[in-house]
């Protein structure tokens, strides 16, 4: 059942969709989608019309050889118009005259059919006829295009009311024309004006409306295709600046082997204490994860090769997170490498220590930071010596420990053989 939805949702996409893989701001391929959206509807329109003939032909043996003759007609035209859509899709020229041609044929044919109805034996059918004349002004109005409409609407007010006189009501041949001055009259006080004046009024309003709504629409779009364009302005600014930002962050330092080796020693260690302090799993693995974000992430900026501009817009969101994480990341690292080199410093006023605490506070941060902490404290740094375990330990309890939670920092203590014995194991294995 899913798959049948699925194939009926791509079938409308490909004949009636529109913004599929469409480039509002560029207008010649939205005139060239709209050509070949209509394009589509006509040729259901000339699968009605054929239905139309053919239940008119049922008792009226003349019609048929018109029924069958408005088949392969309408398979011409459709082809016809299929091919001057496609002929140059890159041409605003060539698909503004394809917009015109299809206008046109949708109200010849409207035309035609309400005056074969109309004139026929089956003239009581004549108004379903009259209701395709505002079916084809409905079918123009998609184009969104005021100007054509505009000149659609003069045309059809004068070829209409010339169908009033001499097709609705043949009142150019009726024994009224034959006087004029009788005619004058006669005529304005006659039913048959006062119809052609209602069918006119209406026809008017319903012009007018669809004006509007043509308007309004097309106000929206040329909107929506301005924000746009600002939005891939700023985005191709934004890319530039974050790119330079990232470039300057993330390459200031070449890691050796033995600094990627003890992220990743960091990372075991900070999932190892996240599980003692009772989390979830997802929760445990998002510590391990991000205490090695950024070693192990990379970045492309590099947009051109996307060309739906909703597929590059949550790319470059999905790089932007990324890097705005790295980054997060690479500021917790500095601040247990200033914390720790401060105090051997003795450059840890008051200011100092409540900065710090106010930087990457979360618990997954202090859960990293206490684990680094121990890591940098038994490592050799350019400004201190190596230390063992327990002068590590001592110099958390006695020095270190203002900048953790007492729970987080207590659970650290009480499982430091544990943490310990990580850490030996990693210095053998390097040895």
């Amino acid at each position: 059942m899913n798959f049948h939805k699925i194939k009926e949702s791509n079938l409308y996409n490909n004949m009636f969709g529109f913004e599929s893989n469409i480039d509002i701001t560029n207008d010649t391929q939205v005139l060239f989608r709209k050509n070949v959206v209509i394009k589509n509807i006509i040729f259901v329109s000339n699968l009605v019309y054929t239905l139309i003939f053919t239940i008119v032909s049922f008792g009226e043996p003349s019609n048929w050889l018109l029924t069958i003759l408005f088949f392969p007609l309408t398979f011409i035209i459709n082809n016809t118009i299929n091919k001057l859509i496609n002929k140059d899709k890159d041409s605003y020229l060539k698909q503004q005259i394809a917009m015109y041609c299809c206008c046109f044929y949708m109200f010849l044919s409207s035309i035609l059919i309400y005056t074969k109805l109309k004139t026929g034996s089956s003239s009581y059918l004549g108004e379903v006829g009259y209701i395709l004349l505002y079916y084809s002004l409905v079918i123009c109005s998609f184009y969104q295009d005021k100007k054509m409409l505009k000149q659609v609407y003069g045309w059809l007010i004068l070829i209409i009311t010339i169908i009033h006189f001499t097709l609705t009501y043949n009142i150019v041949f009726s024994d009224k024309a034959t006087d004029f001055q009788g005619f004058i009259k006669t005529f304005f006080f006659s039913n048959e004006f006062k119809d052609i004046l209602l069918r006119t009024l209406i026809l008017l309003i319903f012009m007018l409306v669809l004006f509007i709504s043509v308007s309004m629409s097309n106000y929206m779009q040329e909107e929506r295709k301005k924000e746009l364009i600002k939005r891939r302005e700023v985005e191709n600014d934004y890319t530039k600046v974050v790119t330079k930002i990232f470039d300057v962050t993330l390459t200031q330092k070449t890691r050796s082997k033995e600094e990627i080796d003890q992220v990743k020693l960091l990372a075991t260690m900070s999932k190892k204490l996240a599980s003692l302090l009772g989390k979830d799993v997802d929760f445990c693995n998002s510590v391990e994860s991000y205490a090695g974000i950024h070693i192990s992430s990379h970045f492309d900026f590099n947009l051109d090769s996307i060309t739906d501009s909703e597929a590059k817009f949550n790319k470059l969101k999905e790089e932007t997170e990324i890097g705005s994480q790295v980054i997060s990341r690479l500021q917790l690292e500095r601040k247990t490498e200033d914390i720790i080199r401060a105090h051997m410093e003795g450059s840890n006023d008051d200011l100092f220590i409540e900065r710090m605490r106010n930087i990457e506070n979360d618990e997954r941060s202090q859960i990293i930071m206490i684990c680094d902490m121990y890591i940098t404290l038994r490592s050799i740094r350019s400004y201190k010596r190596a230390l063992n375990h327990n002068t590590a330990i001592k110099y958390l309890e006695d020095t270190y420990r203002i900048y953790f939670d007492a729970q987080l920092f207590e659970r650290f203590i009480r499982f430091k053989d544990d943490f310990e014995g990580l850490y030996d194991n990693f210095t053998e294995e390097e040895l």
